[in-house]
C-alpha cells in the first residue's frame, strides 16, 4: 500500500516535471524611437502604450510600452536585452544593424517612405551653408554625418566638412534652435517644415517608421501581422517585401555607387586618306556626267 507521504511526494515531481496547461505567456516589452517621425513627446508615450495594448491582444503576450527620448537609451536597452519589439525611424533601425530585424512600415498619411528637407530662415542655398551650423537629431554618433552625406545628399557633398553638425534629441528640438538662431539651418522631415521657413534642399524618398523584432521575437510579430490593428497616426503596418532597409543600410555605409564621369575619353577618330587619293575606294561610284553634256547635232539651234 503507497503511504500517503509517497503520494504528495509523487505528485510533487509530477508537477517539477510536467508543465501547467495554463501556463502564462512570456511578457514582452515594446520600445518606441520615433524623434523625427513624430514632434510631439506626449504623441510618442500615447502611441507607445496604444499600440502595446493592441500587440497583447494581436500576439496574446501581455506587452508593455516604453517610450524613449534618446537613441543612446533606446540602443542600450535594445543591447541589454530588455525590448522585444520596437517602432522606430528607418534610419535609427539601421544603424543598431543585426540586433533587430524589420518586419514591416509604418505607412503615415499612406506613405511608408518620406523626404527630408534642409531647411533655413534665410535665403540661399545649402552651398552658402559651408561653415554654418546645421541641427540633426542625434542617432549612433559616428552614424550622423554618414546619413546626411550618403542617404540626404546622395554623397554630393560631405556633410562633416561644409557643416558644423549640431546634434538635438528630436525634430523638434532642432526647429526649436533654427527659430531661436542657435543653428542657421536643420534638417528634418519635409512634412514638418513649418510656414515662414525655406527649403534649400530635398531629399530623395527613404523608408519612414519600421516595425522590428529583436532575439527571434520577429516570428511573433510576423505571424500575428494581419491582427495587429493600426494605431494613430498610423495606418495598417505594412510587410517589408523588397530590400528597402537592407539597401538603406548599404547607402548609409558606404555611399551611393560612384557616378559615371562627366568629361570621358574620346575614341580615337580615323579617317581612310585613300579616299582622297583614290576616288574608286568611295562607294557607291557616281557615273560620269560627261555624256550627258554632250550636244547632239540634231537638236535644232535656239
Amino acid at each position: 500500500m503507497i503511504s500517503p507521504r509517497s503520494l504528495l511526494l509523487g505528485l510533487a515531481l509530477l508537477c517539477a516535471w510536467v508543465p501547467a496547461a495554463g501556463a502564462a505567456p512570456k511578457k514582452a516589452t515594446l520600445g518606441v524611437f520615433l524623434p523625427t517621425t513624430l514632434t510631439d513627446g506626449q504623441q510618442r508615450f500615447q502611441f507607445a502604450e496604444a499600440l502595446a495594448a493592441k500587440l497583447s491582444a494581436a500576439t496574446g503576450r501581455p506587452t508593455a510600452a516604453k517610450s524613449f527620448a534618446r537613441y543612446e537609451d533606446f540602443s542600450k536597452a535594445v543591447g541589454e536585452g530588455i525590448v522585444d519589439f520596437a517602432v522606430l525611424d528607418s534610419w535609427a533601425a539601421v544603424q543598431l544593424g543585426s540586433k533587430a530585424t524589420p518586419v514591416a512600415l509604418a505607412p503615415l498619411s499612406g506613405e511608408t517612405a518620406q523626404r527630408w528637407a534642409i531647411v533655413s530662415t534665410s535665403r540661399g542655398s545649402v552651398k552658402d551653408l559651408a561653415g554654418k551650423r546645421l541641427a540633426i537629431v542625434k542617432g549612433a554618433g559616428a552614424a550622423d554625418p554618414k546619413f546626411v552625406t550618403n542617404v540626404v545628399l546622395a554623397g554630393d557633398l560631405d556633410a562633416k566638412k561644409h557643416f558644423k553638425l549640431t546634434p538635438v534629441p528630436n525634430v523638434e528640438s532642432a526647429l526649436k534652435m533654427l527659430e531661436a538662431k542657435g543653428a542657421e539651418a536643420a534638417l528634418v522631415p519635409l512634412a514638418h517644415v513649418p510656414e515662414g521657413v525655406r527649403v534649400l534642399y530635398r531629399s530623395s524618398k527613404v523608408p519612414g517608421a519600421v516595425l522590428v523584432g529583436m532575439r527571434g521575437d520577429e516570428d511573433d510579430l510576423t505571424e500575428n501581422l494581419k491582427k495587429l490593428e493600426p494605431v494613430a497616426p498610423f495606418g495598417a503596418f505594412v510587410s517589408i517585401q523588397g530590400k528597402e532597409l537592407e539597401d538603406l543600410r548599404k547607402l548609409l555605409q558606404s555611399g551611393p555607387p560612384r557616378r559615371q564621369p562627366v568629361l570621358v575619353e574620346v575614341p580615337a577618330l580615323r579617317v581612310d586618306t585613300r579616299a582622297f587619293l583614290e576616288p574608286a575606294v568611295l562607294q557607291p561610284v557616281l557615273p560620269s556626267f560627261a555624256d550627258a553634256l554632250d550636244v547632239s547635232a540634231e537638236q535644232p539651234d535656239d
